[in-house]
């Protein structure tokens, strides 16, 4: 039988297939799913499949192959799109800030797909993590769905999906809340309710110095209360500190069932150089690179660290070194436990592969699940300590 009794300041690291078991897609099933989304709401004369088509030319002439218009990479045609923008190789044609057209529509799309294959009801592996996670216990996810919240919810967890909490502000920072005991959830790519207020206020105050006050500019911020929208963080937080500018929205459902208005939430998009669209989310990664000393655990759940993510192989890499450190020194009277890692893999080269992927991790410090995330998951994850 899995326990709650441990003292929490575990760091829990969430990939695409921690959602499998709620029926979720994972990357290689969002482009069709997403086509499908913009071609059935908008047709197919309109800017994405300009640019899809653009792109598949540049594949043409480039010798990039497998490409095709019904069955194509989307992380590459992201990557695609992100460095054209990032760069302005559209020069005075570039959208705005936050992408051009078809990047919003794709990350919209991509929202609302994942917001409407989530279950009401959640398979109950879901709620029995939820339980079985402590207070002070940190989860880092990729993930831009909403099923960790909603079981934490249902459960009557309390969490926060930001850093830290503050009881007082200086000059040089602040005094901690280190009272308040709550998990902490971390969502490193963004979240399918999050949006980024930046551009919004931009474009008003610029408005307003021309005499404008009437213009519609954002349908989730012209009237906050249309969606509930209210800020991320519901604290404290240092000066000029990028997460004020990002709001969660309360009614998920209506906003992807009836918003159209040409905005997107901030997800950073599934593309090989996504790290470049995060600033507004910066501090979400700050000092994750000193994590794992203290903490007395590290769990990675469906996450295959695929190779062109680097910046999180560099992270995890210096993530699991700290915690090498006070290997057989207890802390809070416990132990470090193994980092484990679930995935699910049937063949043996894939779990050698696999293996090998997370060698930095140390073989003598670390053990393997490949099961899949799941009922039988758990056991694994919360309930074989290591002992002296």
């Amino acid at each position: 039988m899995t326990t709650t009794q441990h003292p929490g300041f575990r760091i829990f690291i969430l990939g695409a297939g921690f959602s499998r078991p709620a029926g979720l897609p994972v990357a290689t099933e969002l482009y069709p799913a997403v086509k499908a989304l913009i071609e059935g709401q908008h047709g197919t004369e309109t800017k994405f499949d300009r640019d899809v088509s653009e792109y598949l030319r540049y594949c043409d002439d480039c010798g990039v192959s497998g490409q095709t218009k019904d069955s194509l990479d989307l992380e590459m045609l992201m990557s695609y799109l992100d460095i054209e923008h990032y760069l302005e190789m559209r020069g005075s044609d570039t959208w705005s800030r936050e992408g051009n057209e078809s990047q919003l529509m794709i990350r919209k799309a991509i929202g609302k797909v994942i917001h409407d294959r989530t279950p009401n009801k959640l398979p109950d592996c879901y709620l029995k993590f939820a339980e079985l996670l402590s207070p002070r216990d940190i989860v880092l996810t990729f993930n831009y769905d909403l099923v960790l919240e909603a079981a934490l919810a249902q459960v009557g967890k309390r969490f926060r999906r930001y850093p830290y909490r503050f009881k007082s502000i200086n000059a040089h920072g602040g005094t901690l809340d280190s009272d308040t005991e709550e998990v902490i959830l971390l969502k490193l790519h963004g979240s399918l309710d999050w949006f980024d207020d930046s551009q919004f206020l931009d474009l008003r105050a610029s408005l307003q110095t021309q005499g404008v006050s009437k213009t519609s500019l954002h349908s989730v911020f012209d009237e906050p209360e249309r969606y509930g929208a209210k800020p991320l963080v519901d604290g404290l937080l240092p000066p000029h500190d990028p997460l004020a500018h990002i709001h969660v929205i309360q009614d998920v459902s209506n906003y992807y069932a009836k918003d159209g208005g040409f905005n997107a939430p901030f997800i950073l998009s599934p593309s090989h150089v996504k790290f470049v669209y995060a600033s507004p989310i910066m501090s979400l990664w700050n000092g994750l690179g000193r994590a794992g000393a203290y903490n007395l655990g590290v769990s990675v759940i469906g996450f295959s660290l695929p190779l062109h993510d680097e910046y999180i192989r560099i992270g995890m890499h210096q993530m699991t070194r700290n915690y090498a450190s006070w290997w057989d020194n207890p802390m809070l009277g416990v132990l470090k436990d193994y980092v484990r890692f679930v995935d699910f893999k049937t063949d043996q080269a894939e779990k050698d592969a696999y293996v090998d992927r997370y060698r930095f991790a140390g073989a003598d410090r670390s053990k393997f699940y490949f099961g899949g995330f799941g009922p039988d998951s758990l056991e694994f994850l919360f309930n074989q300590p290591r002992s002296a």
